[in-house]
């Protein structure tokens, strides 16, 4: 009897190691299957990554979702989010989950947008890459007047400030100022250009002459030149 409770326990310590390797091995495929989430911060996400007819979530609540089409990145704004994706046939879209202040999106040479919303709210954009939407220069309402030269780069401008004046033939007008701004395809940060342009309008005349300079046109008529390294 003792040789029998002695086997007993012999084969049981034998099975424990067993027992263990069948228990791990049923949970590698949970580990395998956790959900291919995306964080995108402030509450958002994207399931599952890079999937045709995907869905966008805010707080765990889905908010958008389109069959066949894939979400791959978002821009929150005041105005509105922006939401960036590919459809079946691999075509771009960028367009606004429920705009508000009457928002809209205006295609710009180059792949770049122009964000405009209710207050005089200008922004020029992009997507960078096929994963980032970038709002190009982030801390202005006023950036817009963009221009491309048709080839890697784009310029633009944003309102400094400005002031009444008289002008030569003496008439009191509003001066704007602006900063000139140039991106290229391939670099992920702008240049600031040197010169500070004036102008009557907030409408900045600019052109590209060459793939590497623009003009404009000064207060006082002159055409001005600029080359862009």
């Amino acid at each position: 009897m003792r040789q029998l409770v002695i086997l007993f326990m012999f084969c049981f310590t034998l099975s424990l190691p067993l027992l263990g390797q069948e228990k791990a091995a049923k949970s590698e495929p949970t580990e395998a299957l956790k959900p291919n989430v995306v964080e995108l911060g402030g509450g958002y996400q994207i399931f599952p990554a890079e999937q045709a007819g995907n869905s966008l979530y805010h707080q765990k609540k889905r908010i958008f979702t389109r069959q066949g089409f894939s979400v791959r990145a978002i821009l929150a704004q005041s105005q509105g989010l922006l939401f960036y994706g590919l459809d079946q046939e691999g075509k771009e879209y960028l367009e606004i989950l429920n705009p508000e202040d009457g928002a809209k999106l205006e295609p710009l040479e180059g792949g770049y947008y122009l964000f405009i919303a209710k207050g005089g709210i200008s922004r020029v954009l992009r997507v960078y890459k096929g994963k980032e939407i970038q709002d190009l220069l982030a801390k202005s309402n006023t950036a817009g007047n963009f221009v491309y030269n048709g080839v890697d780069a784009g310029v633009f401008s944003h309102i400094t400030g400005g002031e009444q004046v008289t002008s030569p033939d003496g008439k009191t007008q509003y001066l704007y100022s602006f900063k000139l701004h140039v991106v290229y395809q391939d670099r992920e940060k702008i240049t600031n250009l040197a010169p500070v342009v004036t102008a009557y309008s907030s409408k900045l005349d600019l052109r590209w002459v060459k793939k590497d300079q623009i003009e404009y046109r000064s207060i006082e008529g002159k055409v001005e030149r600029l080359n862009i390294h």
